[in-house]
């Protein structure tokens, strides 16, 4: 299968970005080139069925999302056992095809960097493509949840090609050109994820007698990830030739399963770890060229850490992020921070952690106030001190909670004793009563205001204040009935 990029988004970001995503696809489509040098359509060459789909060296977004610096070497004996093509397939090679492909990458934090080398040589040319690549993680400027990110990479590209025997004489048989590639990257906690690619971008020709720029490519995937399966759906626009393709990795027991078919080739492969710093992979691809042939690919990838400690430092710090999530819904605030700085200590750089400690120390200030203006309500004084001495304690610029703190101790050393909840409720409900007969007052509405003034006074028969503006309100509509009588009269 070509190289696919996986790329998980929800819906909502996805559509905001396909004008983007459209325009781009469009120049690409019409800047290719018809005769462009079809050989680079296969210079990575399918390598290991579906795991390219999701490899790191095929889509260098994912470097980011590396636990561990790595190194790694793949071998392919291209159309094995075929001794002839009946008819000539462009982008095809002819047999005795061999490809080795070399690379390091080196994630740190937020980055990633590293270096490819691939080399296929043929009885009449050798080709070769060496890239540069830098990546970068967008978490820390998108904020997502701690399962989601965003990564992107760019790929500075060296092409080189030579003829071994060459038919013109008067020009070189030799020919090197640059290119750039950008990739995208998107991963979410619903289980999907999408990817984009657009590739050989620049001027990039690598023509012998006349111009012949490489063809742009653009690729795009999107895969969803069950508890050990993973679908694919890829698809390539190269030479204005659209490729669709299917692919799946099942992990069981220590082993990954990758297979993928697409209009070219149908692969099959199984990567396993040999030992806690090696991987080891071994890909058979069947090209459909209406003969039979195969494809052996070999690979082996190096960690500079051990795989099983990078699995178990990734399980400790989804633990404790899980932890800490729970413990800030319940507002257990000081033990969320403690767990989300777990996770700071097993990954400083970890965005997501950071940005919640300061929402967690927020959210606990804001909490302990409340609680605190609450208690002093109650008249629970000391109770009250103690809570706005943790905001203090949080925030020691926290002047509004010193000066509750005085006016808190001020109570305890008067002897000042809080009315009884009932009563403070009872006035709660008398003023509210109040209020709203003041509001029907001034609408007009005489009659309503005179029954929620006696209410008030039912509750405080004493409030010389509703008894003034019941007599009032009385005298107006008495004014309004007699002045009906008088128009009446009148008539």
């Amino acid at each position: 299968m070509p190289t696919i990029l996986s790329f998980r988004t929800k819906s909502s970001l996805f559509i905001t970005a396909i004008p983007w995503i459209a325009g781009i696809f469009i120049y690409s489509l019409s800047s290719v080139p018809l005769f462009a040098y079809y050989s680079f359509m296969d210079l990575k060459t399918k390598s290991l069925a579906g795991s390219q789909v999701s490899s790191v060296y095929s889509n260098p977004a994912l470097i980011c999302d590396e636990e561990s610096s790595s190194l790694y070497m793949e071998y392919s004996d291209l159309f094995y056992g075929l001794n002839e093509l009946d008819t000539g397939i462009p982008g095809y090679y002819p047999p005795g095809a061999e490809k080795i492909d070399v690379a390091a990458i080196f994630p740190y934090r937020n980055y990633g960097m590293g270096i490819t080398h691939n080399e296929l040589a043929t009885a009449i040319h050798k080709e070769s493509k060496t890239s540069f690549l830098l990546s970068r993680n967008l978490n820390d400027l998108i904020i997502r949840k701690f399962e989601e990110r965003i990564d992107i990479a760019a790929a500075f590209n060296i092409y080189s090609m030579e003829f071994t025997h060459f038919p013109y004489e008067n020009y070189s048989n030799a020919a090197t050109t640059f290119s750039w590639d950008f990739f995208m990257r998107a991963k979410f906690s619903d289980g999907f994820e999408y990817g984009l690619a657009f590739k050989n971008l620049g001027n990039t020709d690598i023509g012998f007698k006349e111009e012949d720029p490489l063809p742009r490519e653009f690729n795009f995937s999107a895969a969803k990830n069950f508890s050990n399966l993973k679908l694919i759906f890829s698809y390539q626009d190269c030479l204005q030739m659209p490729d669709y393709g299917l692919g799946a990795e099942y992990k069981i027991r220590g082993l990954n399963i990758m297979t993928g078919i697409n209009s070219n080739y149908f692969s099959v492969a199984v990567a396993m770890d040999v030992k806690e710093r090696i991987e080891f992979s071994l890909g058979v691809s069947m090209p459909f060229i209406g003969d039979i042939a195969f494809q052996p690919n070999l690979a082996l990838r190096y960690y500079f850490s051990k795989v099983s400690a990078q699995d178990d430092r990734l399980m400790k710090i989804k633990m404790y992020y899980n932890k800490a999530q729970e413990a800030y819904v319940n507002k257990r605030f000081d033990e969320a921070v403690e767990n989300w700085e777990q996770v700071l200590k097993l990954e400083p750089s970890h965005y997501l952690s950071k940005q919640n400690i300061i929402k967690a120390v927020t959210a606990s200030k804001k909490h302990y106030f409340s609680l605190a203006a609450d208690e002093y309500k109650k008249g629970n004084y000391e109770k009250a001190i103690e809570m706005w001495e943790k905001v203090i304690e949080i925030d020691p610029a926290h002047e509004l909670s010193k000066v509750k703190i005085e006016k808190s101790r001020k109570m305890l050393e008067d002897g000042v004793i809080p009315a009884p909840a009932k009563e403070l409720d009872e006035r709660a409900k008398k003023q509210n009563l109040f209020n709203q007969a003041t509001t029907e007052y001034l609408k007009g509405n005489y009659g309503k205001a005179i029954e929620l003034w006696r209410a008030v006074l039912e509750i405080d028969p004493g409030h010389n204040l509703s008894k003034i503006k019941i007599r009032s309100a009385e005298d107006k509509l008495k004014n309004m009935d007699g002045g009906s009588g008088e128009n009446g009269n009148g008539q």
